[in-house]
This record gives structure tokens, C-alpha cells and sequence, in this order.
């Protein structure tokens, strides 16, 4: 009796497992190896996504264009840049909206060789970027501004691609100097590079890192992207409250096994920008509009809120949820 009894609970156990929801599958893009997207890995390792019945497929797609056509089609749900790119897209009619910035701001660093002692030393030097209208190019023209300088004039653009690439370029002697993010800042100044300034102390409204989707996504599966942006939201407080296990997912995502890189990284991005309710800045917005309104007219006059989406961190900051993690 006890031998039917067991395998009639096997028996049991085996077709609720057979008929339980399988979980959703989200397809997702990162566009940079740097300390400001790890968010995403954190809240990975940590098994969050699990935990709210997410299956993550996630790919590296540099570049703002590809990031853009792969969501306006449905092949991605997601993707995570810099904001710029989602609200250019929009403008043409991609209907594409930033859903939550982990940096509203420009962290970004100049890095130079040797040889460069101040801002103005970098004329007539080639300067590395990811590629023309990429985050680094818009804040070189920013940080130049500042300082008195023309950079269409007073230094060549090369486009370098990647931070590891921009990096090496500068090492080589490829370029004179690049703008680079934690951990990578950290292996400059061991190599023995200059720091010439930091876009973080300038005070910039932008909308950096941030994630994207479309409004159609959010119309066909809304509740997909509620429960992703709570999954990240309770990955931020992960990622601040939990110190070693964070550092162990960036090193994991950046390859980079150098403690005091490791540990900037995590400073500069899980301690100092990200928000616990990371809102997209409407400043920033309007900082974008006007910056992209010199050469696109469809700019001017354009209503800041309609290139965000907040109401899902909304949702969630109202309900208590926020306060309730960081009760724990």
C-alpha cells in the first residue's frame, strides 16, 4: 500500500511538473562591457529573473542601429544603451521609450598618454571613439565647450569601437586619448596613463546607460515588462547590499580579475549614480533634445515625457515594494 501510495505521488508530482508553466522568455542586448551595464548580469547571478519566472537570452550587439532595428522588428524586448539612441529613434518613428537610466549622467573619463598634461595639450591629437553621435563623441563636445575648445577643429576623430578597444588604442599610441568607464579606469592609471578630467564632476544632465524597449512590446507584454523592471529594481538593491557577490558578477562580465578595478567599478556605479528607483531624468531628455534639435528639426519643441515610460517603477515605488527591500 505505502509502495502504491509513493508511486502514485511520483506519478503525480511528475505531471504537475509536466504542465507547469515553462517561464518567459525575454531577449534582451547589452551594448557595452563596461561597470554600467553589469547591473544586468548582477541581477542574472543573483536569480532574480528566476524568481519572477524569466528565461534570459542575452546577446552583445554594439552599436545603437542594429539595437534599434532588432527591437522596432520583435527580435529583442530589450536592450540596454545609452539613451540618446532611443530618443533619436523615436523622432523617426520607432516608438521606442526608456524605461528606467542607471546613470543620469556622464561618468566617463578622459584617459590620454603620457606625454598629455592638460585639456588643451590634446590639440592637433587624435581622439578614440566608438563610433560618430556615440555617448563618448557627444561628451568630448561637451567637455570641449567648457573648456574653450572646438573638438571639430582642434583634434581628428577615430572611430575605436569597444572600451577594450579604446583602451588598447591608447596604449599603443593607435590614438592620444579616449573617454573610458570604470573598471577600465583603473587599468589605465596602472599602465601608467593620465587622467585628465572627469565628465562626472561637470554636473551633466544626459540619460546614460538606460533601458530601452518599444510601446508596442509594452502593449503585447506588459506584464513581461513589469515583472523585468522589478526583478531589476530589487537586482539594485542586490547589487548595493551585496558587496562581494556584485564584484564577483562584474569580474565575471568584464573578465577582469583585478581587485582595485573590481572594486571602482562597483563604488562608482552600485554606491554613487545608481538610484534605487533609477527614473529616467526628464533634464536629460531635454539636454538630448536639444543637443540633437542642431541638426534634426523633428527636436525642437518635442515634449520630454514622451521619449520615457516610467509608470512601472512608479507602480512599484507606490506600492511600497522599494521601501520594504530596504527594510530588510
Amino acid at each position: 500500500m505505502q509502495k502504491l501510495s509513493l508511486l502514485l505521488s511520483v506519478i503525480i508530482l511528475s505531471s504537475l511538473q509536466a504542465i507547469a508553466p515553462a517561464a518567459d522568455r525575454v531577449n534582451i542586448s547589452h551594448s557595452a562591457v563596461s561597470g554600467s551595464q553589469a547591473i544586468l548580469f548582477v541581477t542574472r547571478d543573483a536569480g532574480l529573473f528566476k524568481k519572477y519566472d524569466m528565461e534570459l537570452q542575452i546577446v552583445f550587439v554594439a552599436g545603437a542601429p542594429p539595437n534599434i532595428a532588432a527591437l522596432v522588428s520583435g527580435d529583442l524586448d530589450l536592450t540596454i544603451f545609452a539613451g540618446p539612441a532611443a530618443i533619436a529613434s523615436n523622432l523617426e518613428g520607432a516608438n521606442t521609450v526608456v524605461l528606467m537610466t542607471y546613470i543620469n549622467t556622464m561618468e566617463h573619463t578622459f584617459i590620454a598618454r603620457p606625454n598629455i598634461k592638460k585639456p588643451a595639450d590634446l590639440k592637433g591629437k587624435k581622439f578614440g571613439i566608438a563610433r560618430p553621435g556615440a555617448t563618448d563623441d557627444y561628451g568630448v563636445r561637451v567637455a570641449f565647450k567648457k573648456w574653450g575648445l572646438d573638438a571639430d577643429k582642434d583634434i581628428t576623430f577615430l572611430s575605436v569601437g569597444t572600451q577594450p578597444s579604446r583602451f588598447a588604442a591608447v596604449q599603443t599610441g593607435m590614438v592620444d586619448a579616449t573617454l573610458l568607464q570604470p573598471p577600465f579606469t583603473v587599468k589605465a592609471r596602472q599602465e601608467g596613463l593620465i587622467e585628465l578630467a572627469s565628465l562626472g564632476d561637470l554636473g551633466l544632465d544626459y540619460l546614460g546607460t538606460s533601458l530601452a524597449t518599444t510601446r508596442q512590446t509594452i502593449q503585447k507584454k506588459e506584464n513581461l515588462v513589469r515583472r523585468f523592471v522589478r526583478a531589476i529594481v530589487e537586482g539594485i538593491h542586490f547589487y548595493k547590499t551585496q558587496k562581494e557577490a556584485s564584484i564577483q558578477s562584474i569580474s565575471r562580465f568584464t573578465k577582469l580579475t583585478d581587485r582595485a578595478a573590481l572594486e571602482e567599478a562597483y563604488n562608482t556605479y552600485a554606491i554613487k549614480y545608481m538610484a534605487r528607483v533609477p527614473y529616467p531624468s526628464l533634464k536629460g531628455v531635454e539636454a538630448i533634445l536639444d543637443d540633437l534639435a542642431k541638426t534634426n528639426p523633428k527636436a525642437k519643441g518635442a515634449d520630454p515625457k514622451r521619449f520615457i515610460e516610467p509608470r512601472f517603477l512608479k507602480e512599484l515605488e507606490d506600492s511600497g515594494f522599494v521601501t520594504q527591500l530596504y527594510k530588510k
